[in-house]
Order: structure tokens, then C-alpha cells, then sequence
């Protein structure tokens, strides 16, 4: 059993899991050539005739979901990269906050993604509905889905760009605050991104608290730092060529240090018989 958990352990130090997701920090400039990015319009109203779905497949007009306070995210449903993680962070910090939800503020999560539907919708909302571990108003945090046109119009208004490739998208992690007029008033990056972390993304709730109080005002901010936290769905090129080839690395050199430690036991069996 020491054997075995010797060597589990230098495998989880040697080797630790979670290479294959692949998050960065960028530049403006680095994501400007990649085709993603915030191109920032604070101040300016997003359109109230936007059509979106709601979880039971209703549709919904932009502006009607709007009337208080706003934290809007966008992701796509079937992401398994940053997109859970960052929907993960929010169940976290929202019954923190100090203002009541539904009554002070509402959230919208929208996927850019127009093949999702209002089943897989509802389905995740349910899943972060249950993770925020309290009871929560329904009305208070909306997942909703949109036809192309409509999810185009919509992430222009914002100035959220992104981009699919041949393995999901890629796209900027960010939340964005509107007013109860739907103007938008300030672009939030997430407070902390710890790669390899059970709960590697997190947000403050006082500047959440402050963002929606200043929202309600009508105080707009601008200035989202420059280096923004990206999704991307791949690995860089030659990556995972990479990963194979240190895993296999690491199976025969843990093969070798099993097969060392057989004999080390083996040879005091022997030692202490002929004693």
C-alpha cells in the first residue's frame, strides 16, 4: 500500500490533471489579431426589440427583461472550458450580494451560440439554480437562447466579439452591467482565475454590489483592464502532441520507479531470510 501511494502521488506531482483546457490571458492587441475581444460602449442603450427565449422556450424581448439593474453574461451552453467555470462563479457570489434579487437586480445569461436551445437552457439553469445552495427567485437569473440575427445584434450592441472554430468558440470571459434601461454601464472581468483549481474563477461581491448601485444610478464606468481572461475550445498547435508524449514519458518513468521499489522489497525479504 506505501508503494502504491508513493507512487500515486508523485504521478499528481508530476502530472497533475487538467492539462487539456486551455485558457489565456491576452492582450487588446493579441486579441484584436485573433478576432475577439470587448470593444467597449459604455453609455450606449442596447436595443429593446432584441428576440430572445427563455428557458420555456417563450420569446422575450430585450427590453422587457430589462426594468432594474442587469449582470450580463454570454456563453454557450455546451462549453466545457471556461463557460461552467464562470457560471459556477456567479451561483458563488450572487447570495453574497446585499441587494434582493429580482427586487434590485436581475441576471441574464445568454449563449452566442444560436444552435442552443431553451431545453439545454433550462437544463442549466437548473443545474446553477441548485448550486447556489438557497432558495433563489426564478425570475431573478434568466438563461436565454436567440436566433443568429438576433445573438449578432445583440453582442454588437454590447461589443463582445467572438469567434468559432472548428472545436466551439472562442471568446472573452467578462460580465457587463447595464442599467435599468437597459444602458450599459460598466465591463467586469472576473476578480480571481486560478488555473487547475476546483473553483478557479471568482467575483468580489462588494464590487458587484457597488457596479449595480452605480448602475441604478445611472453612473456609467469605462476602462475594463487590458489583459482579459479568453476561452478558447482547443489546444494550441503542437500542444497536445506535446501532452501525449509527457504522458507516456510518465507512464514508463513510473513504470520504472514501480518496478525499483518491487525489487527494493524483494531484496529486503531476501536480506532478512538469510539473517
Amino acid at each position: 500500500m506505501r508503494i502504491i501511494t508513493t507512487i500515486l502521488c508523485l504521478w499528481i506531482l508530476l502530472f497533475p490533471t487538467g492539462l487539456a483546457a486551455h485558457e489565456e490571458l491576452l492582450t487588446a492587441e493579441e486579441a484584436t489579431t485573433a478576432g475577439i475581444g470587448i470593444d467597449e460602449k459604455a453609455g450606449q442603450t442596447v436595443p429593446a426589440d432584441i428576440t430572445l427565449y427563455d428557458e420555456a422556450g417563450a420569446r422575450v424581448r430585450s427590453g422587457d427583461l430589462m426594468g432594474k439593474p442587469v449582470i450580463l453574461n454570454f456563453v454557450y451552453y455546451t462549453c466545457d472550458r471556461i463557460c461552467p467555470q464562470m457560471l459556477a462563479g456567479m451561483a458563488r457570489v450572487l447570495p453574497a450580494l446585499s441587494l434582493a434579487p429580482d427586487r434590485q437586480y436581475r441576471v441574464l445569461t445568454i449563449s452566442f451560440d444560436e444552435t442552443d436551445t431553451p431545453g439545454i437552457a433550462r437544463s442549466k439553469k437548473n443545474d446553477y439554480m441548485t448550486a447556489i445552495g438557497k432558495p433563489f427567485p426564478e425570475a431573478a437569473w434568466r438563461f436565454l437562447t436567440g436566433r443568429e440575427e438576433s445573438i449578432h445584434r445583440l453582442t454588437e450592441a454590447i461589443g463582445f466579439k467572438y469567434r468559432r472554430d472548428s472545436h466551439g468558440f472562442m471568446h472573452p470571459v467578462v460580465l457587463v452591467i447595464l442599467s435599468p434601461e437597459g444602458k450599459i454601464m460598466k465591463y467586469m472581468q472576473v476578480t480571481k482565475y486560478e488555473y487547475g483549481q476546483a473553483y478557479p474563477i471568482t467575483f468580489a461581491p462588494f464590487d458587484l454590489d457597488v457596479a449595480l448601485t452605480e448602475a441604478a444610478q445611472g453612473r456609467a464606468v469605462t476602462g475594463v483592464q487590458k489583459a482579459v481572461l479568453y476561452c478558447f475550445a482547443h489546444e494550441p498547435k503542437g500542444l497536445g502532441k506535446f501532452f501525449s508524449i509527457l504522458s507516456i514519458v510518465g507512464v514508463i518513468t513510473l513504470a520504472v520507479m514501480a518496478a525499483f521499489f518491487i525489487y527494493l522489497k524483494v531484496t529486503e525479504k531476501r536480506y532478512r531470510r538469510s539473517e
